[in-house]
C-alpha cells in the first residue's frame, strides 16, 4: 500500500516547504481511500491510498491533481469501473493481463536501422515515404498530420545497408501490421496503437507487436485508443514531460491490458465485437488524444471498448466514462498547459495546478 500525496504548487521557500511538511506529517493514518488537503481556507492538494498491480509498477497516482481520478485508475487496473459521482462500481467481464502475453514485442529501432544522415547503425537506412510504394516500409516516426486514424500508413521507406544481409532478413521476419507508440505526445498525436494495411517494420516512435490473432489485434487497437486504455497508458508511462506518455521498449511487455485472448464466453464476446466494429472505427479521423473530451469519434471508440468488456448496454457506465474523459483531459499531465487545449477546456484564466508530487 502506498499513500501518495500531491500538492497543487511547489513550495516557493524553505519556510513554505516546512509548513507543508508539518501539514502532511499530521495527516495520520487515512481512513478512506482518498481526500483533499485543505488548509488556510483553500485546497492545497490531495492524497490517495493506492495498491500497485505488481512489484515495480509505476506509482501512477504521483502527479495526479484529481484524487478521484487516481481511485478510478486503481480500480480499472483491477478489473472494475468506478464512478465516484454515483459511488457505483461495475466489474469488467474479462480480467487484465500484460501486453507481452498478448503479442511479441518487436525489435528496437537501433537494430532496424537509422534515418539518413544519422549514425549508420542497424540494417536499413530510412527516408520519409514518397509517392511510390515502398519495398521496405516502416512505421519509423510519429507524423501527427498523417497518423489520424487507427488504420494508417508507414512513415518511412528503408534502403538496405551493404553487407548486412543476414540482419536485414531477420528484421523483415519481424514485420507487423500492428504497432504501439513509444513516444506518445498527447497534445498533438492521435494514436496510441496503430495498424497498417500491409506488414511494415517498426522504428524510433513505433514498435511492432507481433500476433497472428486478428480479432485480438482489433480488440487491442480499439481498447488502446479508448479513454480507458489511454488512462492506463498515462498511469504506466513516463509522464515527466507534461503532455507526453513515453514508454521504454523494455517496459512494453508489462503494459496492462484486458485479456482479449481469454477463453470462455466473455473473451469470445470481446473478440466478436472487436471484429464487428473494427472496420468502421479504424477509418475514423481522430483529434489529438488530449481532445478526447470533445472528440465524438473517440467517444464511438469508447462505446465499443465498453461493449468489449461487458458494459455495452450499461447507460450508467457510459455516463461514468464521459465523466472520466473530462476529469482526465483536465489533468496537467494530459493537457500539458497547451494554450489551445486550455482554452477548449475552459481552464485559461484559472490558476493551473502543477500536480507536484
Amino acid at each position: 500500500m502506498i499513500i501518495c500525496i500531491n500538492i497543487r504548487d511547489n513550495p516557493e521557500s524553505v519556510a513554505e516547504a516546512y509548513w507543508y511538511a508539518k501539514l502532511l506529517n499530521g495527516l495520520g493514518q487515512p481512513e478512506r481511500g482518498s481526500d483533499i488537503l485543505y488548509a488556510m481556507g483553500k485546497t492545497v492538494g490531495s492524497w490517495v491510498v493506492s495498491r500497485v498491480p505488481s512489484p515495480g509498477f509505476p506509482w501512477f497516482a504521483v502527479g495526479m491533481s484529481n484524487h478521484h481520478l487516481a481511485e478510478i485508475a486503481a480500480d480499472l487496473m483491477n478489473g472494475r469501473l468506478y464512478a465516484p459521482q454515483d459511488m457505483q462500481t461495475w466489474d469488467l467481464s474479462i480480467g487484465f493481463t500484460t501486453l507481452g502475453q498478448m503479442a511479441q514485442v518487436g525489435p528496437t529501432h537501433n537494430t532496424i536501422g537509422h534515418v539518413r544522415g544519422n549514425s549508420a547503425i542497424g540494417a536499413f537506412t530510412f527516408d520519409p515515404v514518397g509517392d511510390a510504394e515502398p519495398t521496405y516500409p516502416a512505421m519509423w516516426a510519429a507524423v501527427s498530420e498523417d497518423q489520424r486514424s487507427i488504420l494508417t500508413r508507414p512513415s518511412h521507406e528503408g534502403h538496405p545497408v551493404a553487407g548486412r544481409n543476414d540482419l536485414q532478413r531477420r528484421m523483415l521476419t519481424r514485420r507487423s501490421d500492428f504497432f504501439i507508440s513509444r513516444t506518445l505526445r498527447l497534445t498533438s498525436q492521435s494514436l496510441a496503437i496503430a495498424r497498417t494495411a500491409a506488414p511494415a517494420m517498426g522504428g524510433r516512435a513505433w514498435t511492432a507487436l507481433e500476433s497472428d490473432n486478428e480479432s485480438v489485434k482489433a480488440a487491442l487497437a480499439i481498447w488502446g485508443n479508448s479513454t480507458l486504455g489511454l488512462l492506463i497508458r498515462t498511469c504506466y508511462a513516463q509522464t515527466t514531460q507534461p503532455g507526453r506518455a513515453t514508454m521504454q521498449i523494455n517496459a512494453l511487455a508489462g503494459f496492462p491490458v484486458p485479456d482479449f485472448a481469454a477463453a470462455g464466453p466473455a473473451g469470445e464476446q470481446a473478440r466478436r465485437i472487436a471484429q464487428e466494429r473494427y472496420g468502421e472505427l479504424a477509418a475514423l479521423p481522430l483529434e489529438p488524444v488530449s481532445y478526447a473530451f470533445r472528440d465524438e469519434n473517440r467517444h464511438r471508440i469508447d462505446a465499443a471498448a465498453l461493449a468489449m468488456v461487458g458494459l455495452g448496454d450499461n447507460a450508467a457506465a457510459a455516463r461514468a466514462v464521459a465523466h472520466l474523459r473530462n476529469l482526465w483531459c483536465r489533468e496537467p499531465a494530459v493537457h500539458g498547459g497547451n494554450d489551445a487545449l486550455m482554452r477548449a477546456l475552459g481552464l485559461r484564466g484559472e490558476r493551473r495546478p502543477r500536480g507536484a508530487g
